[in-house]
Parts: C-alpha cells; structure tokens; sequence
C-alpha cells in the first residue's frame, strides 16, 4: 500500500502528465476563480511531507468560456418570435380553431354547381359579395356527390372525388344549386332522380327551380307541355311537330305514314334516335323498344335545311342556326356550320311562351327545324342543361352568373327584425294620425279607440235625452244601448221602454211647474 502511494506522488509530481490533461479538466467550468488542488488524503501514518523541489506545479488553465450553442434560446426572445406567451395556447387550441371556422362559415353563402370539369365556375364568383356574405363555389359531378336531407337540419352534401390525381372528401350545407348537367342520361345507372328529391326535400333553391328540373327528367312530358301552348297560341304562332307516344314496345302497331323518326326512352342529344323508312323496320324497332322496358315516340321525318335554336338566359337573347355539311339527316351529328342570327319577333314567342313551363323557366332553349317546304317544326324545348353553342359562349357563362347572384340575393333577403306588438299598435296610430289630421284634432282628448274595423269617425253612443222648449222629446240623438257588430252603423232607432218612462216622468214635472207658475 505504502508503495502505491509513493508511485502516485511521484506520478502527479511529473509536469508531462498535468501539461497532457485537457484545459480546465481540473477546473470548474462555472465562473467561479480557480481553487488549488486538493492533495491527496492518506491516512496519518503515511503521510509524507513533500519537499519544496518536489511540490506540483500545475500547467497553466484557460479560463475561456465555452460559446453556447442555439439549441437553448431565451424564454422572452422565444415568446416574441412565436407571437407571446399565449399564443402557444390560441394556435394550437381546437376551441379557438373550431370558433374561427364558424366564424368564417357564418359569413358565407355555398354555392354548389353541378357540372363537368370543362367550365370552372370558381372564377365567375370570385370576390363577389351578396348581402356582405362572401359567395364560395363547390363544383362536382352527380356521380360525385351523396345527399343527406334532414327535414329541422337541412340539406349536407358529401363530395368523394379525384382531382389532379389526389383524392379529395369533403362535406358542406349548399345554399343555391347551379344545375348544368343533365340528371339522367342513357347510361345504365346514371338516373339521378334521388337526388334531385333530396334537394327539393330539403327545400335548396336552385337555377333552374327543381320542380322544372324534375319535369324535365322525361321529354314526353315536356312535349305535353308544348302541346297545351299549341293550343293556347295556334299552330301558326307555335308550329308544334306531331307526335305519337308509345308507352312500351307492344303498343308499337305501325305509323300512320314513312318514314318517321322515333326516339326511344329520354335521350337526348341525338341519341337513340332512328330513322325508319317502312313498316317492317318498324316492327324491328318495336322488338328493341320492348327489350329496352321503356317508352318511345314517333313524329314524321322533315326533310330539313337548317336548325334554328333559340335560347334564353334570364333577359338575353339569342338565336343559332346550324346547316349540316356532312349530309346527315341529323344536323346536330358530323360537322355543322354554325351561325348567330338575329332574334326575331317570332322567335322571341316561342322561348317566351316555353319559359312559362312549370313554374317558369331562368334558363331554357327551344329546337325548330326549317323543312324544304319552307315551313318551321318546333321539336323540342330544353332547361338549363342546355349546352352553350356559338362564339359567345364566354358571355353566356358570364350571365349565369349574374343571373344565378339575382336569385340569390332574392332568395337569403335579411329578414326585418321583429317589433313589439305595442311599438306596431302606436305606430299605426301615429301613421293613421298623419293621414287624417282632421279627424285627430276634432276628436276629445279622452275619445276611446275605435274597435278594428269600426268607422273611426262614428259618433259616440249616448244615453241622455233632450228636449225643445215644447217639451218634445228629440229622439234623433237617441241611440240603441245594444252593443252593434263590428264594422257597422246603427242609425236613428225608437226609443225603449225605460226612455219612455223616463220622458214621461219629465213631461208631467214641466206640466205640473208650469200650472204652479202660472197660478
């Protein structure tokens, strides 16, 4: 033991040993001054004093501070950056985030337009304000949305769709609907009826109504329409075509005269639309439209030399025709050319008569075809699912738009706030007081309220009796004490019997004073 403790002096006694440790590694790394070295305990029987030669000398310490490094800032600069002390409560509090978002909603009108991705309607409404509400568009398909109606909650509209390769979700209260996509085609599954019942279910308004988007889900009834303005207006004003309707393929006998066109079931569009020259390609058509389990219609072929469509958007106007160049019976099929032509006075009936449909009509067209006879033939009339032809379609986007903001405005007006019964009372005397400033003077101070319905001008009902100097009774002033009915007037009546006994008492008092007198 002895000799370990003589090595270990004689170790730290070295100056190559304590040069080769580490600057401060003896030393505090605090700010604290340097202490000297605490020497080696040892018990009292080993304790060996050191001579002055052989004392340590300790190599020299830097007392250089080691920098700190930015991972620890200071509380007050950090709270500064960061917005203060509490915004670390306020940014990220679920609370706080949850109001803001009712906050912004409450301040918003959602407009849901049911369209394709070709036209973003996003654009047309942006940073336009109804009623100091901000206008936000969603914009899907049908085949895109699910519709839940509540009849207390309302109408919520879950979106699922793919946009830019990323799926997106989302769910939202729609306000107004713009309807620019036909709810039903010939595709097998895409009727979408249900969901048109649901908005009206949840009682959404929309552009056009969805009471005419529901009639216009089948074209027999539309054309049942046409035929009731036929007959209002006459077949010289409304040259309506004629049509057979066949509710299903059995009662398909045979045409009155070939060829005709028949349109099977509720397409649109050119399609499922055949040409039949004879009797046999008829019947064969008969066994399609059984197979199919729907309905059809036949109408005479016309030989046509151009289309004419005439359309309306709220008080625009406008007027299409479009010749075929491919040589197809059907102008709207192969290449066309199209052209705008004015709108004329006949033309304007006719879109004006069929925008009375159902309730009326924002948005409709109708479709003629001029025959090599020289004669016009209206065909058929659209809604608002129409689509936009010619070069102006821009501007017509432009004034759905517009068109869509009127409805709106009409539709979420303030409602005016409610007044106390009483402020309503006084204020329609103060307004009637106005009105009739003669009547309000010449009646007493302490004149009761007429009962509503009475003549305010009515005299009052009075029980005295008066008499001339002949000690005649006046009965003209003398009105009956029975309640009369509201609203009417009781003239002159003949005096009851307590009258009469009263009148009678004071005749005989005048005669028996005046005999006293008179004595």
């Amino acid at each position: 033991m002895q000799s370990a403790m003589n090595f270990l002096k004689r170790r730290l006694s070295e100056n190559s040993f304590t040069s080769n440790l580490p600057n401060g590694y003896l030393v505090d790394l605090g700010d604290e001054p340097q202490r000297p070295p605490v020497p080696v305990a040892t018990s009292r029987s080993a304790e060996v004093e050191l001579s002055r030669d052989q004392q340590v000398t300790p190599a020299p310490i830097s007392h250089e501070r080691i920098p700190k490094t930015d991972v620890v800032t200071d509380s007050a600069s950090s709270n500064q950056q960061s917005g203060g002390f509490f915004s670390s409560f306020t940014s990220g509090n679920p609370l706080s985030r949850m109001k803001q978002e009712t906050e912004q909603a409450s301040k918003t009108k959602t407009l849901l337009a049911i369209d394709d991705q070709h036209t973003d309607w996003t654009k047309y409404f942006r940073g336009k304000k109804i009623h100091d509400f901000t206008i936000r568009v969603e914009q899907a398909t049908f085949d895109e949305i699910t519709v839940t109606a509540n009849s207390a909650e309302g109408v919520t509209v879950d979106i699922r769709c793919v946009r830019a390769g990323s799926k997106i979700s989302k769910s939202f209260k729609p306000h107004f609907l713009l309807i620019r996509q036909s709810p039903r085609s010939m595709a097998e599954g895409e009727d979408f009826r249900n969901l048109i019942i649901g908005f009206k279910y949840g009682g959404i308004p929309s552009v056009n109504s969805l009471h005419s988007i529901y009639n216009f889900l089948d074209r027999p009834w539309t054309f049942a329409q046409l035929i009731r303005i036929q007959k209002r207006l006459g077949s010289d004003k409304f040259p309506l075509i004629s049509q057979t309707y066949y509710p299903a393929g059995k009662d398909m006998l045979t045409a009155s005269s070939f060829p005709v066109i028949v349109k099977i079931g509720h397409a649109h569009g050119g399609m499922a639309k055949l040409k039949v020259n004879n009797h046999h390609n008829f019947q064969d058509v008969a066994g399609v439209v059984a197979l199919s389990g729907t309905y059809a219609v036949s109408e005479p072929f016309v030989e046509s030399k151009f289309d004419i469509r005439v359309q309306k958007i709220g008080g625009t106007y406008r007027a299409h025709v479009r010749t075929s160049i491919s040589n197809n019976w059907k102008a709207n099929m192969g290449s066309a050319m199209l052209e705008e032509i004015p709108v004329s006075d006949r033309h304007r009936l006719w879109v004006d008569a069929c925008s009375e449909m159902f309730g009326g009509l924002d948005i409709v067209s109708v479709k003629a075809v001029h025959g090599a006879d020289g004669q016009d033939y209206i065909i058929e009339v659209s809604d608002c699912c129409m689509p936009l032809v010619g070069e102006k379609q821009e501007e017509d986007r432009q004034i759905i738009s517009e068109l869509v903001m009127q409805r709106m405005k009409a539709c979420m007006r303030p409602r005016p706030e409610a007044t106390p019964r009483g402020q309503n009372q006084s204020s329609r005397r103060q307004t009637y007081a106005k009105q009739n400033p003669s009547r309000n003077m010449s009646a007493p101070p302490s004149a009761p309220v007429s009962a509503p319905g009475s003549p305010p001008d009515s005299p009052r009902r009075s029980n005295s009796i008066t008499s001339n100097s002949s000690g005649r009774v006046q009965g003209g002033n003398i009105r009956s004490s029975a309640p009369s009915s509201p609203g009417s007037y009781t003239g002159p009546v003949a005096p009851s019997n307590e009258e009469e006994t009263n009148a009678e008492k004071i005749r005989n008092l005048r005669k028996s004073f005046a005999s006293m007198f008179g004595d």
